[in-house]
């Protein structure tokens, strides 16, 4: 999806909006299409998603089916997200536990010690 990004310049959403009312079926699917996250980003989308709510009970076929091609795209890209977080978050935390599992050395060589004068010692 990052790489639709790249291909595509930002829309101009001020110049879309009228289209969205448009008569024309052609032109309201493609103002609809062009809000997609993947094209649009997250902040145009979220702003108009109360337009796109209304392209999925247009009159048009085509209009329809842009309008749930954005909102597929949305939940695979938020679905994306949500798992990288999640990857990011269990390695952190396998990580951490790694790193507690080992005393650092210092602490390794002063419990040896103290390990040497319990036996000197004798129970």
């Amino acid at each position: 999806m990052v790489a639709k990004r790249s291909r595509w310049p930002k829309p101009d959403i001020e110049r879309l909006l009228p289209d969205l009312q448009s008569a024309d079926d052609v032109a309201r699917g493609e103002a609809v299409r062009a809000l997609c996250p993947c094209r649009a980003g997250w902040e145009a989308f979220e702003g108009h998603v109360s337009d796109v709510l209304r392209a999925l009970r247009d009159r048009d076929r085509g209009v329809r089916a842009h309008a749930l091609h954005v909102f597929e795209d949305a939940a695979r890209m938020r679905h994306a997200e949500e798992a990288e977080y999640d990857i990011r978050e269990a390695e952190e935390m396998a990580r951490r536990k790694r790193a507690s599992r080992f005393r650092p050395e210092e602490g390794r060589l002063e419990a040896l010690r103290r390990e040497k004068i319990r036996r000197r010692r004798g129970p």
